[in-house]
């Protein structure tokens, strides 16, 4: 990364760390049966992490939510291998700010979306991801700990040396069966 791109980043990290809309409140940690409407942010620039992403989707959709996806493609234009979908959705270099932030009038509904749960799975530090994050409307967000990374999350998990967006997602799912159990 240049010298330019670090301070447009600087720029942008230090705008959003002053602009916490949304997750500066506090937030209940919600019953896995409460939860309705997911919302799903990933890096979808490897393959695997997509696989992984639509299994994670297909499990939850199968547990009756709703899921929305958001995969985050570190590239001026979108790929032509990546496809939207009724309910997944990609953003892009295009798509951003010029201090590297999603632009909201460009991502679409999944920023005002009201989702019971979002669910951050990744564990790279982009400033996309993480702005995106915390630009969304969420009852309650989940995410892995990255050293560096802002505070967007309402939950950290720490999935030890097992950094697989399979493991995050099953501690993440674990947890809210058992917090909270009716």
């Amino acid at each position: 990364m240049n010298w330019i791109e670090q301070i447009k980043n600087s720029i942008g990290r230090y705008k959003l760390e002053h602009s916490k809309k949304n997750r500066d409140k506090k937030h209940s940690i919600p019953s896995f049966e409460n939860i309705h409407e997911i919302g799903i942010i990933y890096h979808a620039g490897m393959k695997d992490n997509e696989e992984q992403v639509n299994r994670i989707a297909h499990f939850l959709r199968d547990q009756g939510k709703k899921v929305w996806m958001m995969g985050f493609v570190d590239a001026k234009t979108l790929p032509h291998n990546k496809k939207f979908h009724i309910s997944s959705e990609y953003f892009w270099k295009e798509k951003l700010t010029y201090f590297n932030l999603p632009n909201p009038s460009l991502i679409g509904n999944f920023i005002t979306h009201k989702f019971d749960l979002v669910m951050n799975l990744y564990f790279e530090g982009d400033l996309p991801l993480q702005g995106l994050s915390n630009l969304c409307e969420a009852n309650y967000a989940m995410g892995a700990q990255i050293p560096g990374g802002l505070t967007y999350n309402d939950s950290i998990i720490d999935t030890g040396k097992d950094q697989t967006i399979q493991n995050l997602a099953s501690q993440m799912v674990h947890y809210l069966k058992v917090i909270n159990q009716k």
